[in-house]
């Protein structure tokens, strides 16, 4: 009888990572038919990858090294040695560590125990891997990097476009929460990442939700705890923050007509569903490594020198994310309208237009 293949994937990011690497799962799967997988995600990560039929066994593990509020040092390291623990005890044939920015993940995935060991020796964290991955190309989209890994892995090329499955259960409690059969078109926003220099601000997304509710059913969803957001309000604005488990933001991202948000997860999430998506992108991180993946994902970009920055905060004056509403609200409008055909937005200042026209240059579209 054929010994079973018994492989473990590392991969304890948050929502958004989550379904960014769904791509490389699904080829995994479907090139390692007859194997066992056990994924090791973060809690909210299993969620929101729950029903994708790519895992044999999923162990939710919370990562304190990866947390956005700084963990002390010893917290960080039990932590990855306890998940080390967890893994060397199943004695894996083959451990695939994803994280390329991680020397935990690699460090994890060097002293695995496992017989084939795939990742990245960052920080010369992998000093014991054995199939040691190329850093992939910053310029390229993290759904590119994780396809990269697993060409590395398999020899193939699989499809590169996340995807994700919703249930009938969360899709039946959304449908009774907010009515659906009445309601022909929604929007949802999500307004809080969870990583200050990534967010537009509650204030402006207030206002932005009760200028769009005017015409078009409007949903807010996120956490209750979530810095503010129970303040946006309005009429024909409905906050559901707090309210939905992952599967049933899955279940109304799925049917909604436009997702604004920041870069966060709930813009990702519709992209794996095909749903047209907004994002308001701040100058911490690049767009084309880190947007919202397809042709149905736009995004509002505000050039500015010191973009990239990768704060976790920044220290200026987040100028940014400094994108008056009424533009947001234009750009929605014409997407859901099918009116706006490029995916990049690109938006200036009237003083920031005006001198390039003292400059010389010819002024382009703003919509650019």
């Amino acid at each position: 009888m054929e010994k079973i293949l018994n492989i473990a994937v590392v991969k304890t990011d948050g929502i958004g990572d989550a379904v960014l690497a769904s791509p490389f799962f699904l080829g995994l799967r479907s090139h390692f038919k007859g194997a066992r997988i056990t994924a090791y995600l973060s809690p909210a990560g299993a969620q929101v990858l729950d029903g994708l039929g790519c895992f044999d066994e999923v162990v939710a593990f919370d990562a304190q090294w990866l947390k956005y509020e700084k963990k002390p040092f010893y917290k960080r390291w039990l932590s990855a040695l306890s998940l080390l623990s967890m893994i060397r005890k199943k004695k894996y044939d083959m451990v695939i560590g994803m994280r390329w920015q991680d020397r935990l993940t690699s460090l994890i995935t060097s002293l695995s125990g496992a017989k084939q060991r795939y990742g990245y020796d960052t920080g010369s964290m992998g000093f014991y891997i054995n199939h040691t991955v190329k850093y992939p190309p910053m310029a390229s989209h993290v759904t590119e990097k994780n396809m990269l890994l697993l060409k590395e892995i398999t020899g193939a090329d699989y499809p590169a476009k996340p995807a994700l499955k919703s249930d009938a259960v969360s899709e039946e409690n959304i449908r009774a929460l907010i009515g659906k059969g009445r309601i022909s078109k929604y929007i949802v926003i999500h307004p809080v990442s969870g990583h200050p220099s990534k967010d537009w601000g509650i204030s402006r997304y207030n206002e932005l939700a009760e200028y769009l509710s005017r015409g078009i059913k409007t949903i807010v969803i996120g956490a209750k705890s979530d810095p503010g957001i129970m303040e946006i309000r309005g009429r024909h604005v409905v906050n559901l923050a707090g309210m939905l488990t992952i599967k049933e933001m899955k279940a109304i991202i799925k049917n909604a007509s436009l997702v604004i948000g920041n870069d966060s997860a709930a813009v990702h999430i519709a992209s794996a569903f095909g749903v047209k998506s907004l994002t308001i992108f701040s100058g911490s991180a690049r767009y084309p490594e880190w947007g919202a993946w397809g042709d149905r994902s736009f995004i509002i970009d505000r050039h500015v020198r010191c973009s990239p920055c990768g704060l976790l905060k920044c220290d200026k004056k987040m100028e940014c994310m400094d994108v008056a509403v009424d533009f947001v609200a234009r750009a929605a409008l014409d997407i859901i309208e099918g009116k706006q055909k490029k995916k990049l937005i690109k938006y200036k200042t009237k003083e920031e237009k005006g001198a390039e026209d003292i400059g010389g240059f010819k002024k382009g579209d703003e919509n650019g």
